[in-house]
């Protein structure tokens, strides 16, 4: 990736031209109840204007992330003729050079990026790099060290990251889906597992949807999900409420299910997630999403808007996790260089997908590691078996919003056991060898950086 200078010197601009808004006058315990305080957020723009790299940031990336473009085209339903325009879509590979190394796609959330896989994807894809200490690795039957090794590709959600945009109304989770199935495929894994949290499992969840032929098996670090319905999901209803009636507390009446499940949940964190006409949720995907255009004049325009918007999802959701300066900013520039709109209009048509993304049953097998975050209530994991073969479930008490970054050395653990269990299992077949994978030949105009 290379961003041009004379958008650097704009970006410098703008950051020293901010005005402020005035703000009340509140109680320490009470600064963040209207969104991003003027404490936190002026001493991020000084180290944005003084002390801010993005050409170191840059040269980092380029050199430990190997980036690529491809140009895809969505094609219409069922396979007919195409209706959206071709994008091209930017992509990180690595591949591993462990032999039968499983292709692992990783679809990064909002508001985040490809930057997501930086912290996870040596140790994913060369993990016998690592020392015997090293928490990467795993333990594998009868007490022996194994390793699972992966090859990995995160694309940038187009619209996100050095993706190009969709201009095409509609263009959401299905869409996305088909794109990142055919990139695999080009890549040369027809065959692979699927990671993403937020708005990356909806796409892992499309795929298990529509492509269960490649897509063998989902994890997921998010269990935002909707309760089962008595007409719709009957038995996993019943099961749900025989278990809150007993606080999930007798070993027989548990079905999945732990009294820590069972703790009131509030349905305006999570519920409203699924409801595309509320327009109160406090939900942040929710909230931008309503009205993109408009969020957008504001957004687009104010690097310090959007640091302060970035500022005030993070630290809502993220108590346990001590962002730097420099990762907030990263974070930022990630959604400035492409212009923030593009973002918030997918996030606005992910809403609209949402209504039907759980309407069938996909046998795919799913895995699912429950963080605990601050600010929302996730559901029980358990509810996800009444819309996906649910195989696995680990939960942890340490807080996480995005594992990737936040916990990467236990989210890395967590997908191999889960891929290991599945394979030993015989839930999912990898009959994949190295020979079989052929690497993608790009155009002089597709491998060219990102710009």
């Amino acid at each position: 990736m290379h961003v041009s200078s004379r958008y650097l010197d704009l970006t410098r601009q703008k950051l020293e031209l901010t005005r402020l808004p005035r703000e009340l006058q509140l109680p320490q315990h009470r600064k963040w109840q209207y969104g991003t305080p003027k404490a936190a957020l002026e001493p991020l723009v000084d180290f944005w204007l003084e002390h801010y790299d993005w050409r170191a940031q840059e040269s980092h990336y380029n050199s430990t992330l190997p980036q690529w473009r491809t140009t895809v085209t969505p094609s219409g339903p069922d396979g007919e003729e195409a209706v959206h325009t071709p994008l091209r879509v930017h992509f990180v590979h690595k591949a591993s050079q462990h032999p039968n190394a499983i292709p692992l796609l990783f679809v990064h959330g909002w508001p985040g990026s490809f930057l997501e896989v930086s912290k996870v994807i040596d140790a994913l894809t060369e993990p016998t790099t690592a020392s015997a200490a090293n928490p990467f690795r795993d333990a594998g039957n009868h007490g022996e060290t194994r390793v699972r090794a992966f090859h990995v590709v995160a694309p940038s959600i187009p619209g996100f990251g050095f993706s190009d945009a969709s201009m095409d109304e509609g263009f959401g989770l299905k869409e996305t889906a088909e794109m990142f199935d055919v990139l695999m495929k080009r890549l040369g894994y027809n065959k692979y597992v699927a990671h993403g949290a937020d708005g990356g499992f909806k796409v892992c969840r499309m795929l298990a949807l529509k492509n269960p032929e490649s897509c063998l098996a989902v994890h997921t670090s998010s269990s935002k999900l909707p309760m089962p319905a008595l007409r719709r999901r009957p038995l996993e209803w019943l099961k749900y409420h025989t278990a809150r009636l007993t606080g999930a507390r007798a070993p027989w009446l548990r079905f999945g299910y732990t009294p820590t499940d069972m703790l009131p949940i509030r349905h305006s964190s999570y519920e409203r997630e699924f409801l595309v006409t509320d327009t109160s949720s406090s939900m942040p995907s929710v909230r931008y999403a309503q009205r993109p255009q408009t969020t957008a004049y504001a957004l687009c325009d104010s690097p310090v808007g959007l640091l302060a918007s970035m500022l005030d999802v993070l630290y809502t959701s993220s108590d346990a996790y001590t962002w730097t300066p420099r990762e907030i900013i990263n974070w930022t520039m990630m959604q400035w260089l492409p212009g923030p709109e593009a973002g918030l209009r997918w996030l606005r048509q992910v809403q609209a997908d949402t209504s039907f993304l759980w309407d069938d049953y996909s046998a795919v097998p799913l895995g699912i590691s429950q963080f605990k975050t601050s600010g929302e209530t996730s559901s029980p994991p358990v509810w996800a078996a009444a819309f996906q073969n649910l195989k696995w479930v680990k939960r942890h008490e340490r807080f996480a919003r995005c594992p990737a970054w936040d916990a990467p050395e236990q989210l890395v653990l967590d997908i191999r056991d889960f891929v290991r269990e599945m394979i030993y299992g015989r839930h999912v077949n990898f009959e994949i060898h190295a020979n079989e994978v052929q690497p993608l030949e790009l155009t002089d105009a597709d491998a060219g950086r990102p710009q």
